[in-house]
Formats: C-alpha cells, structure tokens, sequence
C-alpha cells in the first residue's frame, strides 16, 4: 500500500474511528505506549544525506554538455589550437567553481533557515489514570 493510498483510507474515516485505528484517544498516548512506538517506528524525521563536497564539485565535470565541452578541449589540444584549449579548459572550470559555489550558499540558507524555523515541541504525557 503506498502513502497515498494509506492516507486515502484516512479520508474517509471518522474522528472516532480514525483514533481507533491509530490505537490511541483524544487526549493522545500515554507514556509508556508512545516510548513503545519511539522504539517501533524510531522517530518523525527525515534522514538527511550529506554529499561529499568533492564529488559535488567534480559532479559540474559530468554530463551530456560538460562532456561536450571537454571534448571540445580535447580535440582543440590535439589539433594545437592551445589558446582555444586554455579559453575551454578555464570556462568550464569557472562555470564548475561559480555553480558550487551558488549551490554551497543556497544549501546554508536552507540549513539557517530550518533551524530558525525547527518546531519546539513540548510533550505533556499523561497517564491513563489521569485522564478518566
């Protein structure tokens, strides 16, 4: 069942019965039950993959038109044109070193941005208890 399909379900469910799905109330788990389902379903984050900034940058060297332009050098070395050679070679090492260094800016606005906004949370548990 994907995502989408599993919050369709949802869709169409009452209050009461979409808390009986979940297992759990209004006034929300209690503590033991949610550590029970911190340690099931660890916790409601999403894992961020951080890219070597080396293979980043050499990523700028790799694809359909950076390959045409460094076989563009190429042939200009093997025919001796070296003014055309070095003017290729310098444009495509400008072009790498100014677009990682747009997307190195980006990436740390991003990161200030999400920890100027991260959510505060405070988690009241509640026995069973305490609540009837």
């Amino acid at each position: 069942m994907t995502q989408k399909e599993a919050f369709d379900d949802f869709k169409e469910l009452s209050v009461s019965d979409t808390l009986g799905k979940l297992s759990t109330s209004a006034g929300g788990l209690t503590g033991e039950e949610a550590e029970k389902r911190l340690e099931e379903y660890g916790y409601n984050e999403i894992a961020e993959k951080k890219v070597n900034p080396v293979l980043k940058l050499f990523s700028y060297f790799w694809g359909p038109i950076p390959w045409m332009i460094e076989i563009a050098a190429a042939l200009s070395a093997v025919i001796h044109h070296w003014a055309d050679f070095w003017i290729i070679a310098l444009l495509l090492l400008v072009n790498a070193v100014v677009g990682f260094g747009h997307e190195h800016k980006a990436e740390n606005a991003i990161e200030l941005l999400k920890k100027r906004l991260s959510l505060k949370i405070t988690l009241k548990v509640v026995e069973m208890e305490n609540r009837l």
